[in-house]
């Protein structure tokens, strides 16, 4: 399908700063957004980020849609798509970047597995979010490294200046419940803030309209394919989850010029793998593999450390350290009803270093920021219990300088570069026995290296009336995951870093008291880009890889009268390949067509509180024949849409009953091919806050 260049035309002349509405501008009293999770060294200092399209999250809107995680809270932004796939584990997309190729953060800090350099958002509860700033496109240069598609900045809630405790309690069907309970206040200059929380669940169902369909067992050593029904309806096989949760918060600030935190947090979730529907894979000879798979630890451990201090007028510094480990288990079964286990393979992976931000008013005109990143990352694995951990590890650097200028009367501008780097220090790979799968030594592998220089420049002007326009261009870089490296099957040392030219340009225009129209565009230009060519299993990841995805964005809020709040955006995205010897123009992964509705309504009198979310996600490809299978089969993913509506009623003074509803309409979908989505569910709870 060829793509017409009148789209690249207009994302080149329309991206706003895309502001979510919600219910309330300011968390509630009790607790506020951790101030130091910022890439900047102030709190209110966002105009590093109002050149770029920017989305903003707040606690509300999560409460409104009922979200319990992270990805869940993140499926109703403009231009963001999340799926869900292969390991129970959503992918999300921002304007057709996967979450691999954007900078995912907490408080600031990076947080990924080392290996593929994602994790799994679902396991990061919501209960202690005040706020998820999404940045999409030219992303500061500030923030380090890897930021090739954007940033997701997750940041956390602490103490305000009230004590808060809330606690809340939830059940629904298929035995879903989850419970939160926090508490913390401030005392002088010493806060605390402590939240725990976990969920369970036996399973999640399909539609009631799902079609069961026979796909095929694919077995290995000895070659065997087998006819099955992989899901037969009802409760989706082997979806059921648990996990326990806890955050932690204790900061000291003698001074308004002083600040020191240390932020701990831990996720431990186990879960199911649904298969999928068309095919299921088992290798036998060892050291064996299955897709009949469950995952009983997905553990994450984080330990950071802030500070932030004025060392003279105008010229402050913030610091953080930080350490995180990751841990996952992977327990592979020979038969579908999960009784023969064959294999359990696990990673074991460490990420630590530190940043430092200096920001500097050199003059009435002039910002100065000075940004320094280095990080470690370490990553263990073995393909089962009886082999010694193969261990990779690199280092990854960047250098950010950055200047905010005022221009004139609304006027200002941001200019930057950054010097990033990445360098492999070790890594090993185990070799087996053919025939028989034992162990026998470890081989050292190729160790690659690689740097870039990314600028960045952008111009925002203030209008009368609160109208805003704004422009950025930016170079960005990602570097090549540890599995793109070292994976056993079709790691490549050899891979370049993938480049990106990012553009956006919008305006946000307030129509009246009672309406706010954003509109705006975006063109990125992506090159060697990394990709598995085809659907083989053995296939490499190459350079293959030449994108440009255009297209534009725009919001519509509304307020008619008191009480009542509308919001409704559409996303297009034109992808076109444009790699040399494609077989085709269409790229997998990226809908053309995305919109989202979201409305609040509190009645008077009573005070009852209705939400209504509804997604709208257009057909996309999932597979597509390429220049080394140029045979492989055409799969396409069909369009669905997705409503939601939450009902709360204050029943005494900080107690809170409601009750909610995912995929009303309990619509037969898929985000990935060959993966039912989550039919039709219910939650009731109750929540006290005092």
């Amino acid at each position: 399908m060829n793509h017409p260049n009148r789209f690249l035309t207009l994302g080149a002349a329309c991206v706003a700063r895309l502001s979510l509405p919600v219910l309330a501008e300011d968390p509630p009293a009790g607790f506020e957004a951790y101030a130091l999770a910022r890439v900047t060294v102030t709190a209110e200092a966002d105009a590093v980020d109002e050149t770029a399209l920017t989305v903003a999250v707040t606690a509300e809107e999560i409460k409104a849609r009922n979200a319990k995680n992270v990805a869940e809270a993140l499926a109703g932004v403009p231009g963001l798509r999340v799926s869900t796939g292969r390991k129970n584990e959503p992918t999300v997309y921002v304007h057709g970047f996967d979450q691999s190729r954007v900078q995912v953060l907490i408080d600031g800090v990076p947080y990924y597995e080392t290996n593929y350099g994602k994790l799994d958002l679902a396991q990061i509860p919501t209960d202690n979010v005040a706020r998820i700033e999404v940045t999409k496109g030219a992303a500061s240069v500030l923030a380090g490294a890897n930021a090739l598609g954007g940033t997701i900045n997750i940041i956390s809630k602490t103490a305000g200046t009230a004590p808060y405790t809330e606690v809340l309690v939830e059940g629904g069907d298929y035995s879903t419940g989850r419970f939160t309970a926090t508490h913390g206040q401030k005392r002088g200059a010493v806060s605390y803030w402590l939240n725990v929380s976990g969920q369970t669940s036996d399973g999640a169902p399909v539609s009631g309209s799902y079609e069961p369909r026979v796909g095929v067992i694919q077995q290995k050593n000895p070659t065997k394919n087998t006819p099955a029904i992989l899901e037969d309806g009802g409760s989706r096989e082997n979806s059921d989850s648990e996990s326990l949760n806890a955050w932690a918060k204790l900061g000291w600030e003698p001074t308004a010029a002083s600040a020191l935190f240390l932020n701990v947090h831990t996720f431990d979730r186990g879960k199911g793998a649904p298969p999928a529907t068309d095919s299921v894979q088992v290798f036998l000879k060892r050291p064996a593999f299955s897709q009949f798979a469950r995952i009983p630890t997905y553990r994450d451990l984080g330990f950071d450390l802030d500070g932030r201090h004025r060392l003279a007028p105008g010229l402050t510094l913030k610091a953080k350290g930080f350490w995180h480990e990751h841990v996952d288990d992977y327990e592979s079964y020979k038969d579908q009803e999960y009784r023969e286990k064959i294999a359990v393979s696990r990673y074991d992976d460490t990420l630590a270093g530190g940043s430092l931000v200096t920001e500097w008013e050199a003059a009435k005109w002039s910002t100065l920021r000075l940004a320094a990143h280095l990080k470690g990352d370490t990553h263990r694995e073995r393909d089962d219990a009886y082999l010694p951990f193969a261990e990779s590890s690199s280092i990854t650097g960047s250098v950010g300088l950055e200047d905010s200028l005022t221009l004139g009367k609304g006027l200002s501008a941001v200019a930057g570069v950054s010097y990033d780097w990445f360098d492999v220090s070790s890594a090993e790979r185990n070799v087996t026995d053919g025939s028989t799968g034992d162990f026998v030594r470890q081989d050292p592998l190729a160790t690659p290296s690689d740097d870039q220089v990314n600028p960045m420049a952008g111009l925002v002007w203030r209008g009368p009336a609160g109208t805003v326009v704004n422009a950025s261009v930016a170079r960005k870089s990602r570097f090549p995951t540890l599995s793109q490296l070292y994976s056993s099957k079709s790691g490549n040392t050899a891979l370049a870093s993938e480049r990106s030219v990012n553009a956006t340009l919008g305006v946000s225009l307030p129509v009246g008291s009672a309406v706010r129209l954003e509109a705006g565009g975006f063109w990125y230009d992506v090159r060697d880009l990394i990709s598995r060519n085809g659907t083989g299993n053995l296939n490499v990841y190459q350079n293959v890889g030449k994108v440009r995805m255009a297209g534009f964005e725009t919001v519509l809020e509304v307020t008619p009268l008191a009480g009542l709040s509308l919001r409704a955006d559409y996303t297009y995205v034109d992808a076109e390949d444009q790699s040399d010897g494609r077989v085709t123009d269409d790229v997998t992964n990226v809908p053309a067509h995305k919109a989202g509705f979201l409305a609040s309504y509190r009645l008077p009198g009573p005070g009852t509180l209705f939400d209504l979310d509804a997604v709208y996600v257009g057909s996309m490809y999932s597979s597509l024949p390429s220049p080394a299978y140029p045979k492989d089969p055409v799969k396409e993913v069909g369009g669905y849409f997705l409503l939601g509506a939450k009902v709360t009623q204050e029943v005494a003074k900080g107690v809170r009953l409601h009750v909610a509803v995912r995929n009303l309409l309990d619509e037969d979908y898929e985000s990935e091919a060959g993966f039912p989505g989550q039919g039709r569910t219910f939650a009731f709870g109750a929540a006290a806050t005092f």
